[in-house]
């Protein structure tokens, strides 16, 4: 009879469990391996924020859009969370919700082939040359790059980010912009599939330094729970070897 009680009461338990777990869709872009990637739902984002938020009774779905839909997504109400956002993108969007900490970073650089010997030392020096950026760039990385963007006719923006890299190697931009990792990914990806010539030398210009980047929650409960695990998963090493993991990846 007492063994009864006692699997009884754990039934009861994981039932409750159960129906407490909280259901949560997140907002990713959907070209930006190793960060995201929607063809295998894995991705350096997407561990952080699962592995932060399903051991505690969360229920992560992934939702991918064209990367500057992710934020109307969040506006509309068709997501809980969205992903890569930081204060200023916040405050000129007037999102609102409750920002976590910073989760991860972006390292930008501008990308050239070596072969045109361009030699460009801030980002003004960009303004009569043919960019190609990532979609939502212009809004998310500050004024001096605002003002570039705007100033030149032959800027634009794109949301595949395997594209730039087509456009730059077939010499048909001079600059793309965009993180390192993504930039090593696609390389190494479109370089297998015959579809650009790896022999090609880049050069890099850091001229937009980090953008460090975070979830934009509507649950405060939840950003404050994302926040207390992801510092459990730093101090555990977990966040590190998901990022090792991925970089060995886009560097293969």
């Amino acid at each position: 009879m007492r063994l009864k009680i006692i699997l009884f009461c754990l039934c009861i338990t994981c039932s409750c469990a159960s129906l407490s777990s909280e259901r949560l869709k997140v907002a990713f872009g959907n070209s930006l391996p190793p960060w995201v990637m929607p063809e295998t739902e894995n991705g350096i984002l997407i561990d952080i924020i699962s592995e932060s938020l399903t051991p505690v009774g969360y229920e992560i779905t992934n939702v991918y859009y064209p990367y500057a839909r992710r934020i109307l997504s969040y506006r509309q109400g068709l997501v809980d969370v969205v992903s890569d956002v930081n204060p200023e993108v916040i405050e000129r969007e007037d999102l609102k919700g409750y920002f976590s900490d910073i989760a991860y970073t972006y390292t930008n650089y501008a990308f050239t082939l070596k072969s045109n010997n361009y030699q460009f030392k801030k980002i003004s020096d960009l303004g009569n040359y043919r960019i190609l950026s990532w979609q939502g760039a212009t809004a998310s990385l500050g004024p001096e790059y605002a003002k570039m963007a705007l100033n030149n006719p032959f800027y634009s923006e794109h949301h595949n980010q395997a594209l730039q890299l087509k456009m730059l190697f077939l010499d048909r931009v001079d600059v793309v912009q965009l993180d390192m990792q993504i930039f090593r990914y696609f390389r190494s990806s479109l370089a297998r599939e015959g579809k650009i010539n790896m022999q090609l030398e880049v050069d890099t210009f850091p001229l937009f330094g980090k953008n460090e980047s975070g979830f934009l929650f509507r649950s405060i409960k939840a950003r404050d729970t994302f926040n207390k695990q992801l510092k459990r998963l730093k101090k555990s090493g977990r966040y590190d070897q998901i990022y090792a993991y991925y970089v060995s990846i886009a560097n293969d």
